[in-house]
């Protein structure tokens, strides 16, 4: 499979701007992975076999945890945000792709949200609408892929 950045640049777009996601992120997926652990150790060592009553559905549950945790981190970890000539574009996936391609002509509203820890550690929450769509992003250096949006969009004006 090619990369999508890869894929975008073979196209004439030139890539202005890649954002990353920021670490704190992985953090509530570390926190669900490390509380579902406890259920998939207490499977591993009494069994399926033993699964019954509360013991074995609270077990379960906490295998489910586990896997949510999991899927959230692969989620976070495969997830490419980057500016292009005339779009913002989100690609996110862990065994098939999805893109989202945001006009920048068509921007309506950009939102910045930016707390104590967040000014801190330099990380923040960028919540941009089209029409129809809205999409959040909690990314390093918030005010840069802003800032860049902008750029780009009063070029496009």
């Amino acid at each position: 499979m090619k990369n999508l950045l890869a894929t975008s640049e073979a196209c004439n777009s030139h890539i202005y701007y890649t954002a990353k996601i920021h670490w704190i992120s992985c953090v509530i997926p570390f926190f669900l992975m490390t509380i579902g652990s406890l259920g998939v150790i207490s499977f591993l060592l009494v069994g399926y076999k033993y699964m019954i009553g509360f013991i074995g559905l609270f077990s379960l549950f906490l295998i489910y945890i586990f896997i949510r945790g999991l899927i959230l981190l692969l989620r976070n970890r495969n997830t490419k945000i980057f500016i292009t000539d005339s779009h913002l574009t989100l690609s996110r996936g862990i065994l098939g792709k999805t893109s989202f391609d945001l006009s920048l002509q068509k921007l309506e509203g950009m939102t910045l949200q930016q707390s104590f820890l967040g000014k801190f550690l330099d990380f923040g929450t960028l919540i941009v609408s089209t029409g129809s769509l809205t999409h959040t992003y909690t990314i390093r250096h918030p005010q840069e892929l802003r800032d860049a949006i902008f750029m780009l969009k009063n070029s496009l004006d």
